[in-house]
């Protein structure tokens, strides 16, 4: 069963190697590995020579654009790179993450060859910080519950809609195997987004997956960005337009979905952000705004200290409306 691992990368040679090596190391020999360079330098690219001579035929270069044009962004380059796939199943490796362990891809394939049914398989990932603390499991209440969930395959379990959603959050890229068929059918990435577009196409692969797996084995390590430097493409945009996007994407994800509990997920983290915008514009001045902000919020997720929130607004608004003008 062929494999097709899709990274996008720009700009960084030395991070993009480190993840290359590891692929390499894969002990699933059918495999295909797309680098899609999203505009990259004269410089960086002229360093790729060097590069793919430690690596194999398995490994494609796509270079898209002219030397150091501007970038279309990371949900673009991926789908441009899905189009050169081949394989049945298809994974993600972000340039600056990396696999850690070289069973990973022989494991799903077994998940994969004996569930004709199965189009979704999440391994679990440890992250590192730019502080140098680590998250050993990223999916804590989810691999708190494998006794729940019936075997699957050796190692892994099904796991359903209903239990991802209750999860305390969602499965990134580089923890990802997914039916080539179920990425052709969800239309790929939103390319209307840069920003939580994985978050975007995860959820919008559950809610058409027939069956999901989950692995709770480490098999992936995350590089957390740091926000003290803009070389991460979520890192350039500032955080309130990170807020707005990630609203967006939560919209867009509800309207796209039939499964309730995604739905609902999605909405309530959707007023998670826009609680956040509130205390924003409150903290800058922008009292009407925030007022409104903030009952949009309340009705997404309701809290009654946020209520109480919402009512001291409007009270202050109501206040202001007598004092005497300067």
């Amino acid at each position: 069963m062929l494999v097709s691992v899709v990274v996008a990368t720009r700009n960084r040679p030395e991070l993009l190697r480190a993840t290359l090596l590891a692929l390499k190391t894969q002990t699933h020999q059918a495999l295909e590995v797309i680098v899609l360079d999203d505009g990259s330098s004269s410089d960086t690219r002229a360093q790729y020579a060097s590069l793919w001579r430690d690596l194999d035929e398995r490994f494609h270069l796509v270079q898209q654009g002219q030397d150091g044009q501007r970038g279309q962004g990371p949900s673009a380059s991926r789908n441009q790179a899905i189009q050169h796939t081949q394989g049945q199943l298809v994974a993600f490796c972000d340039d600056d993450d990396i696999w850690i362990d070289n069973e990973h891809l022989a494991r799903a394939v077994v998940a994969f060859g004996s569930h004709p049914e199965l189009d979704l398989y999440i391994s679990n990932q440890r992250a590192v910080y730019p502080d140098a603390s680590v998250r050993e499991d990223w999916l804590p209440r989810l691999t708190a519950r494998r006794a729940d969930m019936p075997a699957l395959a050796e190692g892994c379990h099904r796991v359903t809609v209903e239990q991802l959603s209750q999860c305390g959050g969602f499965a990134h890229l580089n923890m990802l195997l997914l039916r080539r068929t179920l990425l052709l059918e969800v239309g790929g990435f939103w390319e209307g987004v840069n920003y939580e577009e994985d978050r975007d196409l995860f959820w919008r692969c559950v809610d058409r997956a027939r069956v999901m797996a989950y692995c709770p084995r480490v098999t992936a390590q995350h590089h957390v960005p740091d926000r003290g430097k803009q070389n991460n493409v979520s890192m350039t945009v500032p955080p309130t337009d990170r807020w707005l996007m990630a609203a967006m994407v939560c919209r867009h994800i509800a309207m796209s979905v039939s499964s309730p509990y995604i739905v609902k997920l999605s909405l309530q983290h959707e007023g998670d952000l826009l609680r956040h915008l509130s205390e924003h514009s409150s903290q800058n001045g922008r009292h009407p705004t925030a007022r409104l902000l903030a009952w949009q919020a309340l009705g997404a997720k309701f809290t009654w200290k946020w209520a109480l929130y919402c009512v001291w607004l409007q009270a202050r608004s109501l206040t202001s409306l007598f004092l005497p003008s300067r």
